[in-house]
């Protein structure tokens, strides 16, 4: 579906039982859906980077890192914690980034959504590239978006907050976003 109409975007996939399944349809000369004749084709698997960093939102900027990296470290080895600070008040921000060795304590991590580190609840995602967040709060900058530079443009309803399941993919050709999420 497209995000921003609501309306389908012409394509599919469907996950069979059995791999023999899809070489009855692949040999199958014509299918028709909807009285439209339509295109099957095996759908290729994309090639993604492990997911190594992520996201805690909501946590007291008080929290030192000494304390988050005694929490997350439970899960596994920490490579780098970024406490990004304000520009304008030079204090820490709400939020850290914590990137792993390894891609098993970001799973384990995610298994719960909401973690409480030093009295706060915080919010844990998989983090995303600068400019993929960008592009979900302030729109596309482009292809037919008119509300160009207005916040929350491109969120999809979902508040454009970090997580995303393509962090770490390459694009695909054409601006494909798959909603797949392997964890």
């Amino acid at each position: 579906m497209d995000p921003n109409t609501g309306r389908s975007r012409g394509f599919g996939f469907i996950l069979f039982k059995d791999a023999t399944s899809v070489e009855k349809v692949l040999d199958q000369k014509e299918h028709r859906l909807d009285g439209r004749v339509i295109d099957p084709k095996k759908a290729m698997a994309m090639k993604k980077d492990p997911v190594k960093k992520i996201f805690v939102g909501g946590l007291n900027p008080e929290a030192t890192e000494e304390k988050i990296r005694e929490y997350f470290g439970e899960f596994g080895e920490i490579e780098a914690i970024e406490l990004p600070m304000d520009p304008k008040s030079n204090k820490r921000r709400g939020f850290v980034f914590i990137t792993f060795k390894e891609e098993d304590p970001v799973k384990k991590v995610l298994e719960k959504k909401f973690h409480t580190i030093s009295g706060s609840k915080c919010e844990i995602k998989v983090a995303q590239p600068k400019e993929v967040y960008q592009q979900q709060q302030y729109g596309s900058g482009g292809r037919g978006n008119r509300s160009r530079g207005s916040r929350g443009s491109g969120g999809g309803g979902g508040g454009g907050g970090q997580g995303s399941a393509n962090y770490g993919k390459s694009q695909r050709r054409g601006g494909h976003q798959n909603n797949y999420k392997p964890y």
